[in-house]
């Protein structure tokens, strides 16, 4: 007992030090801005081993969150997660450690607890400034020199502020105003939020007296097509007779909507289009839903959107850890804000999540959901949590994902209360699950809210929910965008001219112009110097002539898959035809060395030939039509079974030829024409060739005839010089 209160008298004096309180600060302030931190992660942050940190938490000095795998609570085999009171005492036994030089048996359990009693006031635990809104707003704003004055604390805030109010404001607003105005391109509409009671009524439409409704919050769809959202003191029009002001609700549908924010929201129009402004009754009730949040929160309304500059953030995620997402959290707490509260002051909605697919390169049928973020309350690990499409066939969040329908159970039967873990979703009664994206196209993901209460969800929840499903949709897309465009950086550093990495085997059409270009400069110079005109190749020595072979997919094999099986699988046969071509090169060619293939764009290809006589590369061109002919198999993933076999394909080619002496006529000087525009010239002839082939329906050659001095089919029946 004495020797623990020496400790606990050395502890108190170490940690009373300014020096060693600003050292734990720094260490607490790390942790802090991990948000989600694993044992890895936690043993690189403070610099200790995992064997350590097991060893304490048998110790009873740590205790890390263990989560569930799938839905057993008995399977506790995920990695151990530190919270941020953890990370605080692993940043305290640091400082003890390598500053007081105590061992890990003399520090107390409690030592998070004689910390906060010793640490003076700026370097407190921040946890219930983390957790409580009023005090974290109140803070964020304060002058240069504060503790919120950090980069780390700036992107926290930024991060809040984005999706408290700048985020999910502009996109309800957006998507409000175009549930009650019919979208007409070239026009101005908007909503107007007055921030309080005003005396505008039905017949007051004159613009000049939206002005006497003061301060308001405004939504504006510009002829564009851009969105803009801004707190104005005064709403005013350049030109007022351009516009009309009418109140969201009608007459007689404010008589049954008794409100402040029924009476209070107007819609503005251009005079012309006010027949375009659809006030019916479910469409009004659902703006009128997502607007409530709006309302209650107007006193952030200048905190958050007002005059001033204001930090920039552009979100972003990484798929692939365990980490939270701010903005798809706070949607998924604004789904059990939306939802209401009861009688008793419960969320009438009790918990939220978002899951997305884990492996997007599987089928759709095969992929696993996992949560990813989730609503204050839920009890899901994200990261963790997850639905596989093999083990849990009777989900909702798989059937709603697969099948792009809302599943909705109103009542839970017996069987279905049984088959969902209590422990993580408690006595839920009704429960829903709604696809995010899947209109046009495979969802991204599901929307999966449970209640306490039967029936929780009416046609009119499911359209809010339908609301903040396509809010997470625009936001997973521009993440996903994002990361595409990120994940390529590296590769415009080496290449910077190979944008699609499908085709960067390929020598491009800046090769074949730059290739082009090199032999007509030798031929120039050679004529200007009387020299005999000869290039020399791989093979053969030196030639005396050059042809061309352009091949492209025929144009009704090219709709037929893109109708059939996507533009995707398009793309991909058009690189397969390459890896073709480029296959049968020595098979076909007996000095295939003087042979180069292009990727010119699209499915087109070019051959440049040196030392080819004309009828000698009709002659090849015949032999790789037909070889192109049939079926081919294009891949379409890395996974088993990822190939497709496509039938019929069909191409036609064109065909151009030149001896050397024919090009150095055409850039002899009395003819004032550069290498430029000889290539130009050449170019474009052999694009004329092939065009020729697809306005005759394909499958032909189309090649140079020196009789007729023009391009003409080619008749595979006559004989062939090799």
């Amino acid at each position: 007992m004495a020797m623990d209160e020496r400790n606990l008298q050395r502890i108190a004096r170490h940690l009373k030090d300014e020096a060693a309180q600003r050292r734990v600060h720094h260490n607490i302030q790390r942790g802090r801005n991990e948000v989600t931190v694993t044992i890895g992660r936690a043993s690189r942050l403070f610099g200790f081993s995992e064997s350590q940190l097991r060893d304490w938490e048998k110790m009873g000095l740590i205790k890390p969150i263990r989560p569930k795998e799938g839905t057993d609570a008995r399977q506790i085999t995920g990695q151990r997660q530190y919270s941020f009171a953890e990370l605080d005492k692993l940043a305290i036994i640091r400082e003890l450690l390598d500053e007081a030089h105590l061992t890990p048996g003399a520090i107390p359990a409690n030592i998070d607890e004689i910390w906060s009693t010793l640490a003076s006031p700026s370097y407190a635990s921040e946890s219930q400034v983390l957790e409580d809104d009023t005090e974290y707003l109140s803070t964020s704003s304060t002058m240069p020199g504060s503790q919120y004055d950090n980069i780390n604390k700036r992107i926290t805030i930024a991060y809040r502020e984005l999706m408290a109010w700048r985020f999910y404001v502009s996109r309800v607003l957006w998507l409000s105003l175009l549930l009650i105005y019919e979208d007409v391109p070239g026009f101005y509409a908007g909503l107007v939020l007055p921030a309080h009671e005003h005396a505008l009524d039905e017949t007051a439409r004159d613009p000049l007296q939206l002005q006497l409704v003061g301060e308001s919050l405004v939504g504006w769809l510009g002829q564009t097509r851009s969105f803009f959202t801004f707190l104005t003191p005064v709403p005013t029009f350049e030109y007022p007779s351009d516009y009309i002001v009418q109140p969201l609700c009608p007459p007689d549908l404010r008589m049954r909507l008794p409100g402040s924010i029924a009476n209070r929201t107007l819609i503005v129009v251009q005079r012309d289009e006010i027949q375009h402004v659809r006030r019916q009754e479910k469409a009004v009730r659902t703006v009128l839903r997502l607007l409530e949040p709006l309302y209650e929160d107007q006193h952030l309304w200048h905190h958050y959107i007002g005059e001033g500059m204001q930090d920039l953030a552009s979100p972003a995620m990484d798929f692939t850890p365990k980490l939270t997402d701010a903005l798809l959290t706070g949607l998924a707490d604004m789904v059990i804000r939306l939802g209401g509260k009861m009688a008793n002051g419960q969320d009438h909605w009790q918990d939220c999540c978002i899951l997305l697919p884990g492996n997007m390169s599987l089928p759709l049928q095969q992929r696993s959901l996992v949560v990813r973020a989730k609503s204050r309350n839920a009890r899901h690990t994200v990261g963790v949590t997850s639905v596989a499409p093999e083990r849990h066939v009777t989900n909702l969040s798989i059937r709603a994902y697969q099948g792009s329908h809302i599943i909705y159970r109103p009542e839970l039967a017996r069987e279905d209360i049984m088959a969902i873990a209590r422990e993580i979703e408690g006595p839920i009664q009704s429960n829903i699950a709604v696809p995010i994206g899947g209109e046009s196209g495979q969802p991204l993901g599901v929307l999966y809210v449970t209640s306490y209460n039967r029936e929780a969800f009416s046609e009119e929840d499911q359209r809010i929910l339908r609301i903040i499903a396509k809010i997470t949709e625009e936001l997973l897309y521009t993440y996903r965008i994002r990361q595409q465009i990120s994940d390529t950086l590296p590769d415009l550093l080496e290449n910077p001219s190979i944008v699609d990495p499908l085709f960067k085997d390929f020598a491009s059409e800046n090769d074949f112009l730059h290739d082009l270009g090199d032999i007509l400069t030798t031929i120039k110079e050679q004529g200007e110097h009387s020299q005999e005109l000869t290039i020399p190749t791989e093979i053969d020595g030196p030639v005396k002539e050059i042809s061309f072979i352009a091949i492209d997919i025929d144009s009704n094999v090219q709709e037929s898959i893109a109708n059939s099986y996507g533009d995707q699988t398009l793309h991909n046969l058009s690189m397969a035809i390459g890896l073709r071509i480029h296959d049968l090169l020595p098979a076909l060619f007996s000095n295939h060395l003087n042979c180069k293939l292009y990727h010119i764009y699209g499915s087109i290809y070019c051959l440049l030939l040196r030392g080819f006589t004309l009828e000698r590369t009709k002659s090849n061109a015949e032999r790789l039509r037909k070889a192109l002919e049939g079926s081919i198999a294009v891949k379409q993933s890395e996974l088993p079974g990822g190939t497709l076999t496509l039938p019929d394909i069909s191409v036609h080619l064109g065909v151009t030829w030149y001896p050397y002496d024919k090009l150095a006529e055409f850039l002899a000087p009395h003819h004032m024409r550069s290498v430029t525009d000889v290539r130009s010239t050449l170019y474009h002839s052999l694009d004329f060739a092939l065009k020729l082939g697809t306005d005759t329906g394909g499958n032909i050659i189309h090649g140079w005839d020196p009789v007729t001095q023009t391009y003409t089919p080619h008749q595979p029946g006559e004989e062939q010089k090799k």
